[in-house]
């Protein structure tokens, strides 16, 4: 367990101290990505050492670098799968707020990228566990949701992120009533 904690410690101070570096975050999201995988103890601990907090960041200031975007958001999806704690840090509102907010720019930016989007919904979905998180994601979702069928929803093989976008939407609904 220390040598996976130094590992996400080190990987957490690098995307700090080289936030400006697109290739570093790239490598950071990546590795990140293989720490969590599967693995339920470096998720909590990602969430413990500010992990979201800087992933955050790091989708909010390349939301227009589809490289980057991609592993940033990917990254996300994979802490906050099925970890409550780590849904608990980012279901507040400033954080669903960023993360939309980069998500609608990178429609602009990397549309072409399915990949980043239904990662999005993805996180959107896991996060929808309440009826507060639903009020809050209830109007900046269904514009964003209107703007990514708009996008995808025309594009063959797009259905991925279609579906993964009328789930959240499903969810939040649900939770709503």
């Amino acid at each position: 367990l220390a040598a996976k904690e130094d590992a996400i410690q080190r990987v957490i101070r690098a995307m700090k101290e080289c936030s400006g570096s697109a290739s570093v975050q790239e490598a950071a999201c990546k590795a990140i990505i293989n720490l969590t995988a599967k693995n339920m103890p470096n998720k909590v601990l990602l969430g413990e050492q500010d992990g979201i907090n800087v992933l955050l960041k790091t989708i909010q200031r390349y939301s227009n670098n589809a490289v980057v975007m991609e592993a940033a958001v990917t990254a996300l999806r994979n802490v906050c799968n099925k970890c409550i704690n780590n849904i608990n840090i980012i279901k507040v509102q400033t954080r669903l707020g960023l993360l939309l907010s980069a998500l609608e720019n990178s429609l602009q930016h990397c549309a072409q990228n399915a990949a980043i989007q239904k990662a999005g919904c993805d996180i959107i979905s896991y996060a929808c566990v309440d009826k507060e998180t639903a009020d809050i994601l209830d109007s900046s979702y269904t514009s964003y949701l209107q703007n990514l069928q708009r996008k995808h929803g025309s594009v063959e093989g797009d259905t991925k992120v279609i579906d993964a976008a009328k789930r959240a939407q499903n969810k939040i609904k649900s939770l709503r009533h």
